[in-house]
């Protein structure tokens, strides 16, 4: 029985949706699965437990993880090592490494202890593009710190993307993201595929769910619905601005956020994840805007691969590229420039007629059954 030791070092807004769902459908197939999960503190490790309790079990070993900085990476090897070890059968096994820091701190594992093991790294954004995003937001100490993780980090990438014969296979979020690593670092001659985040099982179409929510907020039968969705509250999204361009077009606004953005007829609250695909089905319409940086057009958004297999109509920026194409190819959204450019959007009878064939061609792409089987296909090369 194929085995993959799946390596995560701590937890994000999107662990249930981009690390549990996948793993999920890995012991569907009949894979036998190890989560080798790391901690920064006993509260970060309550919160991962609580996620894992919403999901089938699976084999977990808790490591203690450290914080991206020079000081840290022996700690930090010494650990997953240590982790490693503990996992009967580790030998045999497949990795797949979620981030890029992390799989550069494996590949120190791997090669202090001379372990020629097959490797999947998963690069789901190029982190210190993000820390230098966000160092402008910044002051004093922490942008300090910011600065120090960037050096840091541009150290590591050069060391993770060096030439040499190991097992290992890269896979990103985006083709923007692989051909930055082909620029910046033309000696890394891993292979390189594309995996855009996942949309689990439980985001299909439910009329009966429609039916429920619409009713609890007060939504008729025929109105227009538009959803914004900022659960990790990024400093780069920005569906806020759209939200009041909609509102004056006569389209009711839900915004699931932490952060109510006063806006007279938008209705804002939050859901818990599981709810989320019966928010969806209640949902016509959906915003993802985002301001125009190489984070965002190389990055992937859970949320839009929801939106997508949930066949919403999505109205985007034009500044994440698996969005705009995903659009371009499907009709399901427009695509414009600014808030003021959404002058009319489609009659609530052609966005239900559109439903059914836009929910198709989301899960074709975004699908967790078509994404693990891609990433299972690749776990077999390695392995061979």
């Amino acid at each position: 029985m194929k085995h993959v030791i799946y390596v995560s070092a701590g937890d994000v807004s999107v662990y249930e949706s981009q690390v549990l769902e996948l793993l999920d459908y890995l012991q569907s197939k009949e894979i036998k699965v190890t989560l080798l999960q790391g901690y920064k503190s006993d509260e970060e490790k309550k919160k991962l437990e609580k996620k894992l309790s919403n999901h089938p079990p699976v084999p977990t070993v808790w490591v203690k993880s450290f914080s991206v900085y020079p000081f840290y990476k022996k700690k930090m090897v010494d650990s997953f090592y240590k982790g490693i070890t503990s996992i009967e059968g580790y030998h045999e096994a497949i990795f797949h490494v979620r981030s890029e820091y992390v799989g550069y701190c494996m590949k120190c594992v791997f090669q202090k202890y001379r372990l020629n093991l097959p490797m999947l790294i998963d690069i789901r954004g190029i982190i210190c593009e993000e820390l230098k995003y966000k160092q402008k937001q910044l002051k004093g100490k922490r942008k300090l710190l910011s600065s120090v993780q960037c050096v840091y980090l541009k150290s590591c990438y050069k060391r993770l993307f060096s030439p040499d014969n190991m097992r290992i296979a890269i896979s990103s979020v985006s083709s923007a993201i692989n051909n930055y690593i082909s620029t910046n670092y033309p000696t890394c001659k891993y292979p390189k595929l594309v995996h855009s985040n996942i949309a689990g099982r439980q985001f299909v179409f439910d009329e009966g769910k429609r039916r429920e929510i619409r009713q609890r907020y007060g939504i008729a039968d025929n109105e227009v619905l538009a959803v914004c969705s900022t659960g990790g509250n990024a400093v780069w999204q920005k569906d806020h601005l759209v939200v009041k361009r909609l509102v004056e077009m006569g389209v009711r606004v839900i915004n699931l956020s932490k952060i109510n953005i006063g806006i007279e007829g938008c209705i804002t609250t939050t859901v818990p994840f599981t709810e989320m695909p019966a928010m969806l089905s209640a949902a016509d319409v959906a915003v993802l805007w985002r301001d125009d940086t190489f984070i965002n057009n190389s990055a992937s958004p859970s949320k839009f691969s929801e939106f997508a297999a949930m066949g919403l109509y999505v109205i985007h920026n034009k500044t994440v590229q698996v969005a705009v194409e995903h659009i371009q190819s499907t009709g399901a959204g427009c695509l414009v420039n600014n808030e003021e450019e959404i002058n009319a959007l489609p009659s609530y009878e052609e966005l239900q007629s559109q439903r059914q064939r836009w929910c198709e061609a989301g899960l074709s792409i975004f699908g967790v059954d078509s994404l693990g089987d891609s990433y299972i296909r690749k776990y077999d090369q390695l392995m061979n």
